[in-house]
């Protein structure tokens, strides 16, 4: 079971994988180039739409036969800064 680390309330977390935290940014892709590239778009002041596509234009290099140019992508993006959608 994980926990909840601001109130400490049992969660069901069943996975193979671990449970990760960050308190800044997070990227996660497939392939660890890729996501160092999303990450150093955040270091340079980027947002999480400029991550997603360096990370989707490293992921084109690093792993062409799962993704590539002209795949699709559909998001709703929310900009603080502007308050809108």
């Amino acid at each position: 079971m994980a926990s909840n680390v601001q109130n400490n309330i049992p969660l069901p977390f069943i996975s193979r994988r671990s449970a990760v935290l960050g308190q800044h940014y997070m990227v996660a892709s497939t392939q660890p180039l890729a996501s160092q590239a999303g990450v150093r778009i955040l270091e340079q002041g980027g947002n999480a739409a400029d991550a997603a596509v360096a990370v989707a234009a490293a992921l084109g290099v690093t792993e062409p036969f799962s993704t590539g140019l002209g795949g699709d992508c559909f998001c709703l993006f929310y900009s603080a800064r502007d308050k809108q959608v």
